[in-house]
């Protein structure tokens, strides 16, 4: 069975594969400094003569902060994985006060549940050369990847996907859903626990399901999404609502792992730099060296397209208060707070508030980005995709084991963690 994918029609190409750099490869490094040094003094030369030496003095200070972080987006590509982590950063009271202000007096107030699954929300994202051989800017954009992300709340993660070789792979959580999405008590999580171990007895013939039931990684079929759902809302005890919102989240996260939308944030980060963003050079802090990017508003949605993109899909399909309710114009001022340590990008991190027209306040959304995959990009050992039917014989099977549990007469009539 063909499991690649071509193409998603629910993706407007959120983002650019990540394209090879247009700074030479065999430069060598000693000759870098005399170059910047030299792109700076005519740089400088020009303002000088232009308007005096005071506005060349803060040009060359600009260009110097411009060409500190082409570069240390450069040697982030230099290696042969890329991973990129989300968070918003901001504590639960200031969130809370943020989402009240965006959604004005009129609109609907967050729940303290729903400010704390945006609080703790984490994505995370890796994504390399298969053979690992290739550096992440001399990849060419039709050069397939190793893709993986994953999303957790502050602890265990709920939902990983990845693609290797054009083969996609799941693995749900099931315990830290119950937990960490709706808030489950004790019993309910206890009963959770059960449902993975009971899996891990099922027949030798379902295997694969049982593997993916357990909470481990298993090969799915990206066209098989909707069965999935459907076995799990009518053999599983999952609410239909729930099973197929989990169900269009996977579809949403496989688009992006696809080598025509590969997410290229960093990319868009450097393209929205070389349309005509300044930049400031603000000291150093916690051993890392610090810089303010300052773009239109535009370039800043260009930049954080893939991942806002994702992040707001789910949020309005899981009936979460808007992060950005109306946009500001294209031309509208932006600021962004970069970290570069030992001369690599390793934070951007971007205001949200300043996309909204309203003064909703502050809203930053934290990008962590490393050299290297911080997600595994191997394959799990695998027989073929999950069959919807092979799920469906899974899922009787433990409904009746549930069934003869409650039936028995020889079981303790104690609270529901300690129950056998």
């Amino acid at each position: 069975m063909d499991t690649g994918r071509r193409g998603h029609p629910r993706i407007d190409r959120w983002a650019r594969v990540l394209a090879p750099s247009d700074r030479s490869a065999d430069i060598n490094d000693r000759t870098r400094p005399r170059t910047r040094l030299r792109r700076i003094a005519a740089l400088g030369g020009v303002a000088l003569l232009a308007t005096g030496s005071a506005t060349a003095c803060q040009v060359a200070e600009s260009a110097e902060a411009g060409f500190a972080v082409t570069d240390s987006i450069d040697e982030l590509l230099d290696r042969q994985a890329l991973t990129v982590g989300a968070t918003l950063d901001l504590g639960a009271d200031e969130l809370h006060a943020y989402l009240s202000r965006t959604a004005g007096p009129d609109g609907r107030q967050p729940t303290p549940e729903e400010v704390r699954l945006l609080a703790d929300l984490e994505l995370t994202f890796s994504t390399g050369d298969p053979d690992e051989e290739s550096r992440m800017r001399d990849l060419a954009p039709e050069d397939p990847r190793n893709s993986s992300w994953t999303v957790n709340f502050g602890g265990r993660d709920v939902l990983g996907l990845k693609q290797v070789e054009e083969v996609t792979y799941l693995r749900v959580g099931g315990e830290a859903v119950v937990e960490d999405v709706y808030g489950g008590d004790e019993a309910a999580v206890a009963r959770a626990e059960r449902f993975a171990q009971d899996a891990g007895h099922l027949p030798e013939s379902l295997a694969d399901a049982a593997t993916g039931l357990h909470g481990e990684w298993v090969e799915v079929d990206p066209f098989q999404y909707p069965a999935y759902a459907e076995a799990l809302a009518r053999y599983g005890g999952v609410p239909a609502s729930a099973a197929h919102d989990l169900a269009a989240t996977v579809e949403d996260g496989d688009a992006l792992l696809q080598s025509d939308n590969q997410w290229d944030l960093v990319g868009q980060l450097r393209d929205a730099l070389a349309d005509g963003a300044t930049t400031h050079h603000e000291g150093e802090e916690r051993g890392a060296e610090r810089v303010t990017v300052r773009m239109t508003a535009a370039q800043a949605r260009q930049a954080l397209g893939p991942m806002l993109g994702l992040m707001e899909e789910q949020v309005e399909r899981y009936g979460l208060p808007a992060m950005i309710g109306e946009p500001v114009a294209d031309d509208a001022d932006v600021e962004a707070r970069l970290a570069i340590r030992n001369g690599v990008l390793s934070e951007a991190t971007f205001d949200l508030g300043q996309l909204h027209t309203a003064d909703a306040g502050s809203l930053p959304l934290r990008l962590s980005l490393a050299g290297g995959a911080a997600l595994s990009l191997t394959a799990p050992e695998s027989a073929g995709p999950v069959s919807p039917d092979d799920l469906t014989v899974a899922l009787l099977y433990l409904a009746v084991r549930e069934e003869e549990r409650n039936e028995d007469e020889n079981r303790a009539d104690i609270p529901g963690p300690m129950q056998p």
